[in-house]
């Protein structure tokens, strides 16, 4: 399989090049609220993961697996959710 079908075979499992754009432009708008509201989110949730969709926070807690199964049991799509540990230390995440 060459890489043009194999992109064109993932488009397809997700619904398009529309949708795929469509998702990952929320996704970015997910970040873009963390990024921009960071010192506020980190007033709240200091030394905590963090869920944004749709400019809200809709999890959070000390443990990733604890959120990430919030957000399936909510039934959100987890690819368009924006999830970062807030931390006013300086630490380096590898993953």
């Amino acid at each position: 399989m060459t890489t043009k079908s194999n992109l064109a075979t993932a488009l397809k499992s997700i619904g398009g090049a529309k949708e795929f754009r469509r998702k990952h432009q929320q996704y970015r708008e997910s970040v873009y609220y963390i990024d921009t509201d960071r010192r506020k989110l980190l007033e709240k949730y200091s030394d905590n993961w963090v869920a944004v969709y749709n400019s809200k926070v809709i999890a959070h807690g000390k443990r990733y697996r604890d959120i990430v199964k919030t957000i399936e049991r909510k039934k959100l799509p987890i690819g368009e959710i924006a999830l970062k540990f807030l931390s006013s230390r300086k630490r380096i995440t590898l993953f």
